[in-house]
């Protein structure tokens, strides 16, 4: 992409149009004023000039044009914001041969996701009787439902497969989407009798589900997810985040769960600054990927021993990342979701007001079952994981 292309995207993209789309801009002589969404105020410091085509807080300092604007408010790469910007104003991007070749075959993976999606949610709404039944035992609300797009997946083993194909999608792309596999009777849809979760990437489409059993007999894992694909890579996405990153940034914190209805729970009842994991240890990637809107993250997991484990080890990576990490600490039968239903919004804001440093937490530990030694090996590793001496002496002086 050359710089022509560039400059077309900015001229295209009114700087007014588009930071007007995130939150309301008000007219004050030739130019227009709002508070900074960069910083909190009370008094809007926020000026944006049509004719000059730039911004600038005159309380932060922050400042730049469309891009500069976009790219720091949504945490985008440079490319992600120019590709976010071309589309807005349906530019196409000039690309290689092989380059349009691999984007094709995405876009149609994609397409099928989104297909695949709707055809949960139809599911749940017109055969999920027993699914529906489910969520409502669980206390989980219709809004809550349809805002995050569960479904439904029927005891079917091509249902998905004759619905795409209907759609016109072709068979032989089908093993390529992560959805399906191949048996003796041929292809089968992995995703059957399970609640379904969609998995947005952080442009809010669609590139995984998880799967949860209804039953507790049910045959197969609690969980299954779908697998790496041409759109989506297994610990490289935080569920929820599409969703929840503004709040995030805004509180500059973010408190960080396993579960899909541990997220739920906790969304529902008003603590919008959360992601999961997704079933899976924090890794690198979606440290990195939360580390784009805040440094500070509070870890609810399952208070049974492989949670704190898993707390731990969470807490570990966050911090060998140069961020900070606290711990929240429940019984050893309570999850999140159950914590809430059990003692409500006030008792969680007082664990996350009384949460603890990983130090505190190891020593003050009586489940892990670890002694004193293993519990210093264990920070000691995490210190020989930072990139810096820096780095580690200040976490060694926080851990006396």
């Amino acid at each position: 992409m050359d710089q022509s292309q560039i400059d077309r995207i900015l001229e295209m993209n009114n700087i007014v149009d588009v930071i007007g789309s995130y939150f309301p801009l008000k007219k004050s002589g030739s130019n227009y004023k709002a508070l900074c969404p960069f910083h909190q105020e009370k008094t809007p410091s926020f000026h944006v000039s049509e004719k000059k085509q730039i911004f600038k807080c005159f309380g932060c300092g922050k400042a730049g044009n469309v891009i500069t604007f976009v790219q720091d408010y949504e945490k985008l790469s440079f490319m992600e914001t120019i590709k976010k910007l071309a589309g807005r104003v349906g530019i196409t991007i000039s690309e290689s041969p092989q380059a349009k070749l691999n984007r094709s075959k995405m876009d149609l993976i994609y397409k099928i996701y989104e297909l695949a999606a709707d055809y949960f949610q139809r599911n749940l709404k017109d055969h999920g009787s027993f699914a529906r039944n489910y969520l409502k035992e669980r206390n989980i609300s219709t809004s809550i439902v349809e805002e995050f797009g569960i479904g439904y997946a029927l005891n079917s083993q091509t249902g998905l497969m004759n619905y795409l194909l209907k759609n016109h999608i072709n068979e032989q792309i089908l093993l390529k989407s992560g959805l399906f596999g191949r048996g003796e009777r041929g292809i089968y849809d992995i995703f059957r009798e399970r609640l379904i979760f969609p998995i947005h990437n952080i442009a809010g489409r669609v590139v995984a589900f998880g799967g949860r059993v209804l039953q507790k007999d049910q045959k197969g894992g609690k969980y299954i997810n779908s697998p790496t694909t041409d759109i989506y890579t297994k610990g490289a996405e935080l569920y929820g985040l599409y969703k929840t990153r503004f709040e995030i940034s805004r509180q500059d914190a973010a408190i960080v769960c396993e579960g899909y209805t541990d997220f739920i729970r906790l969304h529902e009842k008003g603590f919008t600054n959360i992601v999961a994991s997704l079933g899976t240890a924090l890794t690198d990637k979606q440290v990195m990927l939360l580390k784009r809107y805040t440094n500070n993250v509070y870890l609810f997991y399952d208070g049974d021993n492989a949670g704190k484990i898993a707390a731990v080890r969470a807490a570990g990576n966050l911090i060998k990342n140069s961020m900070n990490a606290w711990i929240l600490e429940v019984g050893e039968k309570d999850d999140p979701d159950s914590f809430l239903v059990k003692f409500g919004v006030d008792a969680l804001q007082e664990k996350i007001t009384n949460s603890q440093s990983l130090t505190l937490f190891l020593f003050n530990d009586k489940i892990m079952g670890m002694d004193t030694r293993q519990k210093l090996e264990t920070l000691i590793e995490i210190a020989n994981g930072m990139n810096d001496r820096i780095s580690q002496e200040l976490f060694f002086a926080g851990c006396s």
